[in-house]
C-alpha cells in the first residue's frame, strides 16, 4: 500500500481544519475587520493591530496550505512520488511547532512528513521521481 497516495488531500484536510479553527476562534476580529471596512484594516490610528495580522495570516496559510495540497494531489495522480525532502521538511516544521506549541495541529505535519519519508525508504528513494 502506497501511504503517499492521498498525501495532497490528507493536507487539504489539515488545511481546512487550520481554516475552520481560525474562523470560529477569530469571528470577532473578522467582525471588527469588516466594521472597519477590510482596506486597511489592520492598522488602526497608524499602528498595526497584531490581533488583526495574526488571523489574516493564520488565515492566508491555510489557503495557502489547501493551494499546496491540491498541487501535491495533482503531481501524485500523474505518477510523480514526493521527494523526501518535503517529508523532512514537514516533520522538522512540526517538531518545532509542537515544542513551541504542542497544543496545536502541528503533530499532523509530523504525522504526513513521516509517512511520506517512510514510504521513501521503503521504496529506497532519496529524491522525486517520475513513476514510469
Amino acid at each position: 500500500m502506497q501511504l503517499t497516495k492521498y498525501s495532497g488531500y490528507i493536507l487539504c484536510a489539515t488545511a481546512i481544519l487550520h481554516t475552520t479553527v481560525g474562523l470560529i476562534f477569530g469571528w470577532s476580529t473578522l467582525a471588527d475587520m469588516h466594521q472597519s471596512g477590510w482596506f486597511s484594516s489592520t492598522i488602526i490610528h497608524g499602528e498595526m493591530n497584531y490581533q488583526r495580522e495574526a488571523i489574516t495570516w493564520f488565515l492566508v496559510t491555510g489557503f495557502f496550505w489547501m493551494t499546496l495540497g491540491l498541487t501535491l494531489q495533482t503531481a501524485i495522480n500523474q505518477g510523480f512520488s514526493l521527494p523526501s525532502q518535503l517529508g523532512w521538511n514537514f516533520t522538522l516544521i512540526g517538531i518545532g511547532l509542537a515544542y513551541i506549541m504542542p497544543e496545536s495541529g502541528a503533530y499532523l505535519f509530523i504525522v504526513q512528513g513521516g509517512l511520506i519519508l517512510f514510504e521513501n525508504a521503503k521504496r529506497g528513494n532519496s529524491i522525486s521521481s517520475k513513476v514510469t
